[in-house]
């Protein structure tokens, strides 16, 4: 995300690093806890199934909050440029102020 040689800022659209061993490890500690009482449970413990659920259903859960985290920048992409166009703006605006002093 730094000024290239133009000074144009260079937006990666990769999922940062952090984001991605976080949602590994996630996906594959909760699969291995929902594997795990799913092959435990009987088949008639209510109880077991019902934690079998809680598990996958709070994993995905996880896994969805992170993976939408990480790919924040991808869903506004209008917004990228809004502190550059903002200076190009106040720059226009003080060249025209300026311009119509030096006309009086």
């Amino acid at each position: 995300m730094l000024p290239q040689h133009g000074g144009v800022p260079n937006f990666s659209l990769r999922i940062p690093g952090p984001i991605l061993l976080l949602l590994g490890l996630v996906l594959i500690t909760g699969s291995l806890l929902t594997l795990s009482f799913f092959l435990n449970a009987n088949e008639g413990d209510l109880a077991a199934q019902s934690r079998t659920k809680l598990s996958l259903i709070i994993t995905l859960l996880l896994s969805f909050f992170i993976l939408l985290s990480g790919t924040s920048r991808w869903w506004y992409p209008h917004l990228w440029k809004h502190g550059n166009s903002q200076k190009q703006h106040r720059q226009r605006r003080r060249g025209h102020s300026s311009g119509r002093h030096h006309r009086r």
